[in-house]
């Protein structure tokens, strides 16, 4: 006869009743002759814990010495670990390596649940994390048939959570730019909205990306120029949309029609946010043609 029991602390009836559902996928394939489970919840202790049996008595299915139960064991612990017990873990994590607010703290949560994601691109990082788990877990049932969850989460997951903390690094320091990058915004905004204008009208002719030719009112070129504007304003490296966004505010126009072929591009979108209304959108009109042409004889020719 094998006997294994894993306990944890659970929140509450609905957390015991997850992590119990998770352990009972291991026993619905199994014969049932051979195997035979219990679930217990403690609520006033917080405690929620289940066992499993293995048996060969009479009309049962024999137990081998080299049964597949304890790895399948070790595999539903996996799933339920990086399933349901993550998000606190990133939490722990957070709270002890990073000083930062309760909405700073959700931000990068945020930004974590979307690198744990079951998506596609995700998959693969998921699966090596299980397995991470799976195999500690396996060990320790060759040494222990009765297991305190949570003892085994924090003691003997060092390589899962070493994993878990670099992500959480990367996480931080995504937050961080993108909060440095809103910070840099609203300052554009802010100068924006104070500065006189100076330039009635302006074409701005979107080709691709970040790419942007600038035209007066006749339709003549101006160039673009890095100017100290935003340098003045912050610290960053000069990107073309930078160059852009410093030329269009040295010439501080009343309104940019803004012609583009792809209003969702992230620099379209961000120079509709520092200008604001100054911005009006032309998706397609006699100029958007012949420049697109344009575009492309010289492209074609490069």
């Amino acid at each position: 006869m094998d006997f294994f029991t894993i306990g944890t602390n659970v929140e509450s009836a609905a957390s015991a009743n997850q992590f119990a559902g998770y352990m009972r996928r291991l026993t619905k394939g199994l014969h049932k002759g051979s195997v035979t489970s219990d679930f217990a919840y403690l609520p006033s202790c917080g405690r929620a814990e289940w066992s499993i049996r293995l048996t060969t008595g009479k009309g049962a299915k024999p137990v081998q010495t080299g049964s597949k139960i304890p790895d399948e064991l070790a595999r539903a612990v996996a799933e339920y670990v990086v399933d349901v017990r993550e998000p606190g873990i990133v939490r722990k994590i957070l709270t002890k390596d990073y000083e930062l607010d309760e909405s700073e703290k959700q931000a990068v949560e945020d930004i974590c649940s979307r690198f744990l994601g079951m998506d596609e691109g995700q998959a693969e990082a998921r699966k090596a994390r299980i397995m991470l788990v799976e195999a500690a877990f396996r060990q320790m049932l060759d040494e222990h048939a009765s297991i305190d969850l949570d003892g085994f989460v924090t003691f003997r997951l060092q390589d899962y959570g070493m994993k878990l903390r670099e992500m959480v690094d990367y996480a931080v320091e995504e937050f961080l730019l993108d909060k440095q990058y809103e910070d840099f915004i609203g300052l554009l905004q802010y100068f924006v909205y104070f500065q006189e204008p100076l330039t009635p009208f302006i074409h701005l002719m979107h080709r691709r990306g970040s790419e942007f030719v600038i035209m007066n009112e006749g339709l003549k070129q101006i160039e673009a120029s890095s100017g100290d504007v935003i340098m003045r304003l912050a610290d960053q490296e000069m990107q073309m949309e930078d160059v852009i966004v410093s030329t269009l505010i040295s010439l501080s126009p009343e309104r940019i029609l803004l012609h583009t072929r792809d209003p969702e591009a992230l620099a379209i979108k961000t120079i509709q946010r520092i200008f604001g209304q100054r911005v009006q959108l032309c998706l397609r009109c006699p100029k958007c043609k012949d420049f697109m042409q344009g575009t492309r004889q010289r492209d074609q020719v490069t």
